[in-house]
């Protein structure tokens, strides 16, 4: 009979291990489909798949057929067993096997024999599954495991291979003066968070943020305390961010905050929280007395989340902050409505 395997003991450390890869929502790569056709051809399989394992979903890099999902419910999955135990794991036949009785993707399933072999990094840590299914069970007892093996450690080659190059990526995708994401990491982290969030059904919500009359800053006190005033805010940005939130420099003296799973009462906090920690800061104005900022807050959630949708909507809401009076948080609902009420407004009263 079926039992969700135990998560392994070392779950959390696997947990960090994956997301230093930064493979999950990625797209796919040659690097991998290769590995997964080669795998498919050798077993003379109906599909092979490499799949990457967090808390709650696996997830495809790689499928050489629609037969398997490209995400599933962690607890919906075969390859939960071999992440729960490190070792390899071959089922003649998924339908007939005592240990799978009552497995809940066996209605789903057209494939009855499965192999499977761990993807795991240094020194105990398996972060996904390289696999094999057919549609005729087979001999699980006569199988040669080794080839798959030899690609799943190829497929980990690979792994450190993508994860230094991402680091040298993200060394060049830094704002030098503040220290955050630059807008070419922003694009980049905003598309992978939309696809995160319609995977998971999380809310994804986005921050806008631009210091008030900066301008007059820098006029009056030089570039070197502007600079100074980016440096701070940049700070204060970081330290209002949650661990998986991505803090950018947007352009100029405007910034961003990608918050995936937030929904827009939680954003709006997160951006009050950022205005009352600016404001213990004390970074001095020359018109204000201190520096403040205007912050404009989108949400979308959904299986087609629109990315230039949610920029669009944050930048209006930003807009209204602006207009309003500056040193406030105005979410994009507030926005339409404020903008619907002028538009009721006899010309010449707004």
């Amino acid at each position: 009979m079926w039992r969700i395997p135990e998560a392994p003991a070392n779950e959390a450390a696997r947990l960090a291990a994956l997301t230093a890869c930064g493979i999950m929502d990625t797209p796919r790569e040659e690097r991998f489909d290769r590995l997964t056709w080669l795998a498919q051809h050798i077993y003379d399989a109906d599909v092979a798949f490499m799949g990457f394992v967090d808390g709650a979903h696996q997830w495809m890099k790689s499928v050489t057929s629609e037969a398997i999902a490209p995400v599933a419910e962690r607890p919906k999955t075969v390859c939960q067993s071999v992440v729960s135990s490190g070792e390899p794991l071959v089922v003649g036949d998924l339908h007939s096997d005592e240990r799978f009785a009552g497995h809940p993707a066996l209605p789903y399933l057209t494939l009855h024999f499965y192999a499977g072999v761990p993807i795991k990094l240094a020194p105990d840590l398996v972060v996904g599954t390289l696999c094999i299914m057919r549609e005729e069970a087979g001999d699980a007892s006569g199988f040669d495991i080794a080839p798959l093996e030899a690609l799943a450690a190829i497929a980990i080659d690979e792994l450190e291979l993508r994860t230094l190059n991402s680091e040298l990526s993200r060394l060049s995708r830094l704002d030098p003066l503040t220290g955050l994401a630059n807008r070419r990491a922003f694009d980049e982290e905003l598309l992978r968070a939309g696809a995160r969030c319609q995977r998971t059904g999380e809310p994804l919500s986005l921050l806008l943020l631009d210091l008030d009359r900066f301008k007059a800053l820098n006029d009056t006190l030089g570039h070197q305390a502007g600079d100074e005033a980016l440096r701070g805010f940049g700070r204060v940005l970081r330290a209002a961010a949650r661990r998986d939130d991505t803090g950018c420099r947007y352009g100029g003296e405007e910034f961003a905050l990608i918050l995936a799973g937030a929904d827009a009462e939680g954003a709006v906090a997160v951006g009050e929280r950022i205005r009352e920690e600016l404001a213990e800061c004390g970074l001095s104005h020359p018109q204000t007395g201190q520096l403040t900022t205007s912050i404009g807050v989108a949400t979308a959630q959904g299986p087609a989340i629109d990315i230039n949708a949610l920029i669009a909507d944050a930048d209006a809401a930003l807009y209204e902050a602006k207009r309003g009076g500056r040193d406030r948080v105005v979410p994009a609902a507030q926005a339409v409505a404020l903008r619907a009420a002028r538009q009721r407004l006899p010309d010449g009263a707004g």
